[in-house]
């Protein structure tokens, strides 16, 4: 049965919860604004100390540094890449474009990657990289407390009859994301991780599989050949197995791909990337 919806808080009320979060969340001071001075003087009680725009600037004061130190903890390496007041700077830009919705700070970041792609305060020498930083980060965030599936039946394999393969659909982990780079932003955050002080990295093209061990929950990457990483593109859009190594082998190398094509799967089953084979329709009068 469907809970009931939370009733509807009394109207006056509405209004003061938001005006008062109108205070908290302004970008300067609040006793240094007149008006906004003006209107804590009605909303909030003064005390022995301080006015009431002083009162309601320690909350307004808690709230950035509570949200810009969550989404530091969260991109630690795009916070190295550019720096604290760099960092400050774009979290507050991007706490401003995105205020929190939810009562959990994990999804404080979840606009993140759409913000920076748009964002103009990056410097042009760091631009790329600190969008791939934001990229590869935000993937860590989205799979450490997703929900998994049970690991691979192995009948679904050895029961599958060998005309079943062509139309078969390999089904991925829900907790796999696939992640194209101009920058290596995984070994960056991994040398912070490890109490490091790394060169910002030069530019060069990774693939990566970002995924959740099954066996100890831990986040793991492994870059991957462009061909293998196409091919778990291809099965991750629902194309049948065979129709997918033909999408990624069509070209030159054919043979060559087609000799790798084993091992690749072998791979992706160890690393728990495999959680269903599903039976393909029968094609018409086939």
């Amino acid at each position: 049965m469907r809970a009931p919806p939370e009733p509807e808080p009394p109207a006056e009320l509405a209004a003061l919860m938001r005006e008062l979060t109108r205070l908290v969340t302004a970008a300067s001071p609040l006793p240094d604004d007149a008006a906004l001075a003006g209107r804590c003087g009605e909303l909030v009680a003064a005390s022995a100390r301080l006015t009431p725009a002083e009162q309601a600037d320690i909350y307004r004061r808690q709230f950035w540094l509570r949200h810009v130190d969550a989404l530091r903890e969260d991109y630690p390496a795009l916070a190295y890449v550019l720096g604290d007041g760099g960092f400050d700077t774009f979290a507050r830009a991007y706490l401003a474009a995105h205020p929190p919705t939810s009562f959990t700070l994990r999804d404080l970041g979840r606009d993140v990657v759409d913000f920076s792609s748009v964002y103009d305060g990056f410097p042009p020498a760091l631009r790329e990289l600190a969008r791939d930083v934001a990229r590869y980060e935000r993937a860590l965030v989205d799979l450490f407390d997703g929900a998994a599936p049970p690991p691979l039946d192995p009948a679904k394999v050895t029961g599958m009859p060998a005309e079943g393969w062509s139309t078969a659909r390999i089904v991925l982990h829900p907790l796999l994301t696939l992640v194209r780079l101009r920058y290596p932003a995984h070994l960056l955050r991994r040398e912070l991780r490890e109490g490091r002080s790394p060169a910002l990295p030069a530019p060069r093209p990774v693939h990566l599989a970002v995924f959740r061990s099954a066996a100890d929950l831990t986040i793991r990457y492994e870059e991957l050949a462009p061909p293998a990483f196409a091919l778990l593109e291809a099965l991750g859009r629902g194309v049948p197995l065979v129709a997918a190594c033909e999408e990624v082998a069509a070209g030159p190398d054919e043979a060559a791909l087609a000799a790798r094509v084993g091992g690749w799967f072998q791979q992706w089953t160890s690393w728990g990337l495999i959680v269903d084979v599903a039976r393909g329709a029968r094609a018409e009068g086939g």
